[in-house]
């Protein structure tokens, strides 16, 4: 498994938690494309391993898509 270099402990930490969100997703896309359909133990699994690895591809894309800019003022915020 291929690694990326957090730089900071909130790259890490969206890193670690991110992916449960369209790893949920699509468990609910099976559940509801099966519902009824008979599907097995093992056919579940396999499904599941695959939608985990697709949903830690997706959020690795997304991470990397991120550039830290520099600021040289803060920025003005609306109050």
């Amino acid at each position: 498994m291929e690694k990326i270099q957090a730089k900071n402990q909130w790259d890490t930490k969206y890193l670690r938690e991110s992916v449960f969100m369209p790893f949920g997703s699509m468990c609910n896309l099976i559940g509801q494309a099966f519902q009824g359909k008979g599907i097995t133990d093992e056919e579940f699994e396999k499904l599941t391993v695959k939608a985990f690895s697709l949903a830690m591809e997706f959020v690795k894309d997304a991470f990397e898509r991120v550039e830290e800019g520099s600021t040289e003022k803060e920025p003005d915020l609306p109050f």
